[in-house]
């Protein structure tokens, strides 16, 4: 008869002639020989080998006996070579560096067992030993072992043997194996308990095999077992994930009304965070207001999902309002993951002042920003100097989080670091960042260095100025025009012509024009200017 594992009518009623042989797949030795490592032994390994050696199985490992390795290779469960399947009799030796490699807990279970014969194993015993294998996340062996259990043998497995098996099989990820084991379970007459119906059900639909899942759950209603309001949560998600969003808010409002399974914030969750990753938020808002009307507390997975909304939207103001608004609230504060959705579409969109008082309110509650992120705030607080040097404080402070956390600022930023200090007044910290970016083979932009050359010129330092410029050039860039006429003017007023002419030298060799005469003219005219001023009546104290 042909097998009921692959049937392709799922779910039907079991008939009374399905109590044939049931052909299973095959496990070839070598792929199962293959998951098995021998792991670090300890005190408790060698009474467990010392407890599998008594099984009547033979010795275990290659260094006791060389030769009982290949045995133990043939013994693995699967089919013989002519079609016939192996016999349920349980090789303790085929699972036994999975069985040592569990954690204590699980070995200690099932150590009493390897002590008895094979003869005395019940299918509760198998059942334990594959609940220890599957709950030592080794879903494989669990599998295998499962598998080699002969539904016509003296051990058949139990209606318990296939929710282990289903579940293994959906914590693999494998929805097809899951389904099919859920049928075969239906055909042989055993009821799947609830746990194994919906486990399935989300298998699927993570999956995005909604169709299939929607069978699931059909079957599941036809023989009498009533859907969680997980099974509900896994469906709708299932509906969000294929981008059927219309059918998940119908089975939403269905459930609001339902007088056995009523929706709880997941659900609401599920549905507004699937409007919210299309676009439309103020659906969102809707489905996240009724949740409210009947009275759910809204999680950390709600408000995440209305802000990722928001931000992708560009209702920045919403977004940075509702992240204010959690921020006062005691039952639902904001975590790290509500501040990263935030911070970069404010920094994104030029909202510095608001990104600013974001990345405090982050720190204030114990989080860490990305290098990133503050990376880009660094910059945007260094461009607000040129408006607002106050400013300058706050920029100092990111730019040395961003260098303490290890994250090495772009050129850019270092450049924009520069130029705010030598706006700030704070021209050795300008000088030094130059150097840095020299250093580490940074590229130099015109404005920055520009900008440090002033700030010298402005304080009379031309020897400091001289050196930034001798510098840049030695880097093989070329200095502007506005560093050239800087620099020339301050020394022209100083009256050292020969430095003046060498600068203009410089500036003429490499293609920069810049006036030598107007700025001597200029440089006179600010020396007459200031010797009338010190010479005048008023200067002097001279009644007029």
């Amino acid at each position: 008869m042909a097998s009921l594992y692959h049937s392709s009518l799922p779910f039907s009623p079991p008939s009374s002639s399905c109590h044939g042989v049931l052909s299973l797949p095959p496990r070839t030795a070598a792929s199962f020989a293959c998951l098995c490592r021998v792991p670090p032994q300890d005190d408790h390994d060698a009474e467990l080998l010392g407890a599998l050696q008594s099984n009547g199985n033979g010795i275990l490992l290659r260094e006791l006996h060389p030769t009982a390795l290949p045995q133990a290779l043939d013994s693995i469960p699967g089919e013989l070579g002519d079609g016939r399947r192996r016999s349920s009799q349980f090789r303790a030796r085929d699972y036994a560096r999975r069985i040592m490699s569990l954690p204590m807990t699980e070995r200690v279970k099932v150590l009493d067992l390897l002590q008895r014969d094979d003869a005395a194993l019940t299918v509760s015993d198998y059942n334990d030993i594959i609940s220890a294998l599957a709950r030592g996340g080794d879903y494989d062996s669990a599998v295998a072992l499962f598998r080699s259990l002969d539904p016509n043998g003296s051990v058949a497995p139990d209606a318990h043997s296939f929710a282990i098996a289903v579940q293994c099989f959906c914590r693999k990820g494998a929805p097809d194996e899951a389904k099919e084991t859920l049928d075969e379970m239906l055909a042989r007459g055993y009821l799947p308990s609830v746990a194994a119906f919906s486990a399935v059900v989300g298998c699927l639909c993570k999956r995005g095999r909604v169709t299939r899942a929607m069978e699931v759950f059909d079957a599941m209603r036809a023989v009498g077992s009533e859907p969680t309001i997980r099974t509900y949560n896994s469906l709708i998600g299932g509906l969000c994930y294929v981008g059927r969003l219309e059918e998940a808010r119908d089975l939403l409002n269905k459930l609001k009304d339902a007088p056995k399974q009523t929706a709880d914030i997941y659900t609401f969750t599920i549905v507004l965070d699937g409007f919210c990753k299309v676009g439309r938020t103020e659906d969102a808002m809707a489905i996240f207001e009724d949740a409210i009307r009947m009275g759910l507390s809204p999680t950390i997975f709600t408000y995440n999902a209305l802000l990722n909304g928001h931000c992708k939207e560009g209702n920045l103001l919403k977004a940075y309002d509702l992240l204010m608004e959690m921020c006062g609230s005691e039952t639902c504060p904001p975590d790290k993951i509500s501040y990263t959705i935030v911070l970069p579409a404010l920094l994104r969109a030029g909202e510095i002042s608001a990104a600013w008082k974001t990345f405090k309110r982050m720190e204030h509650a114990g989080f860490e920003a990305d290098g990133r992120a503050l990376d880009t705030l660094a910059r945007g607080l260094c461009r607000q100097c040129a408006a607002d040097i106050s400013v300058l404080k706050d920029a100092k402070e990111v730019f040395g989080k961003v260098v303490s956390a290890g994250h090495e600022p772009v050129s850019y930023t270092y450049c924009l670091m520069a130029q705010a200090l030598a706006r700030g007044g704070e021209v050795d910290a300008a000088v030094a960042i130059l150097d840095d970016m020299v250093r580490k083979g940074y590229a130099l932009r015109k404005r920055a260095y520009t900008d440090v050359v002033r700030a010298l010129c402005d304080r009379s330092r031309t020897r400091d100025a001289v050196r930034v410029l001798a510098t840049v050039i030695a880097k093989d860039f070329v200095p502007g025009r506005n560093a050239f006429d800087a620099l020339l003017g301050e020394l022209s007023r100083q009256e050292r012509w020969s430095d003046a002419m060498a600068v203009y030298a410089a500036a003429v060799k490499r293609g920069v024009v810049v006036s030598l005469k107007r700025n001597v003219k200029e440089a006179l005219v600010v020396d007459h200017e200031e010797e009338a001023a010190w010479e005048s009546p008023a200067q002097l104290g001279v009644p007029q």
